[in-house]
């Protein structure tokens, strides 16, 4: 059963994924530090992009820690997010979609309801550095969430800071990539990811569980 959700512009807009397809998409996180489900339709992902193209942003700070933790940043985030706009409800949407495949489980992989109550967007220009190798921060657990609305980038997981042993996770615009966070299957361990090759600007929504904010 495909989901839907409202938005001012253009009403409900279906979103493709199904809950076979979240649960099959779960369960190979067991294993693989992420992948990817196709999700939004063409006309959900153009009403996103227009709604996130209209946001204020900052410029991120270029360089995030110190000495072999530090972190390169070459993007501008947005965090300020009216109430009312879609993006919350594309966040709302897509924990409901992924409760409701965690709930196929038996047994459950998430010891916890999952709901996504961080959302960010983040632009980047055509040739930008993105984001070095690094991990989320430990507060965010169960799944992490990210949907690319537009432009190109390589996204990739690997192994520690250095980029070692680097994997391309493919996804395409308008597709759900999930990562696997503290607490899915038992697993504490975060995965090394970075973002890279930006050859045209690209905007994506990141969604997580903060554990530290009421839900």
């Amino acid at each position: 059963m495909a989901l839907s959700f409202g938005t001012k512009n253009t009403g409900a807009v279906a979103i493709v994924a199904t809950t076979d397809a979240l649960t099959a998409a779960i369960g190979r996180l067991a294993e693989s530090d992420a992948t990817v489900v196709p999700f939004l339709t063409g006309a959900a992902r153009r009403a996103l992009l227009a709604e996130t193209q209209a946001l204020p942003y900052r410029i991120a700070r270029p360089v995030v820690g110190e000495g072999a933790h530090a972190v390169r940043q070459d993007f501008e985030i947005c965090t300020a997010i009216p109430a009312d706009s879609p993006l919350h409800a594309l966040r709302r949407v897509t924990s409901d979609a992924l409760e409701s495949a965690l709930a196929r489980f038996d047994p459950r992989p998430l010891d916890h309801a999952l709901v996504l109550n961080d959302l960010v967007v983040q632009r980047y220009a055509t040739g930008s550095a993105g984001i070095s190798p690094h991990r989320d921060h430990k507060r965010y657990v169960g799944l992490v969430a990210l949907v690319p609305l537009s432009g190109s980038g390589q996204f990739a997981v690997c192994a520690d800071r250095s980029g070692a042993n680097a994997r391309e996770v493919s996804a395409h615009l308008g597709d759900l990539l999930l990562m696997r966070a503290p607490g899915l299957f038992c697993r504490m361990d975060r995965p090394y990811h970075l973002l890279r090759d930006i050859t045209a600007e690209r905007y994506s929504v990141g969604l997580r569980q903060d554990s530290t904010h009421d839900n």
